[in-house]
């Protein structure tokens, strides 16, 4: 009895053991993507006075800080918006994606354009959760 009791103990640590290396073994899925990547990339470049599209807007940006700016716009483009109209949407990315090239050419008036193409509440009432007016 002792040793069909060991026979059969020893028979689950294995068939336990290889379970477990055949569950090691399957691919873990690549951990998901942020659940709000629009809202993440506005509040790393728009959140506060000093973040880069401020920097632009005033005119204080460099040619790398431009160009930031209009990669994180490439990126927006490739994105569905939270809310609202998708082709709003990209309406409103692809004329900032305009104005930050002109402004990246160094066209004349192009500071004028970039401000006039990032105007917080138009986008935010457009495509903002909530708005701006807490709706």
């Amino acid at each position: 009895m002792r040793i069909g009791a060991g026979v059969v103990a020893l028979l689950v640590l294995v068939s336990g053991g290889s379970l477990v290396a055949q569950q090691s073994k399957k691919k873990t899925p690549p951990p998901p993507n942020s659940a709000h990547p629009v809202k993440d990339i506005m509040e790393k470049t728009h959140k506060e006075k000093g973040a880069l599209i401020f920097l632009v807007r005033d005119a204080e940006s460099t040619d790398a800080d431009n160009k930031a700016l209009l990669e994180v716009y490439k990126q927006l483009a490739t994105l569905k918006p939270p809310t609202g109209d998708a082709k709003g949407w990209a309406n409103r990315v692809n004329n900032v994606i305009a104005a930050l090239q002109d402004l990246i050419d160094k066209k004349p008036n192009a500071v004028e354009k970039v401000r006039n193409v990032t105007d917080c509440k138009g986008c935010h009432d457009a495509h903002r959760v909530g708005g701006n007016s807490g709706k």
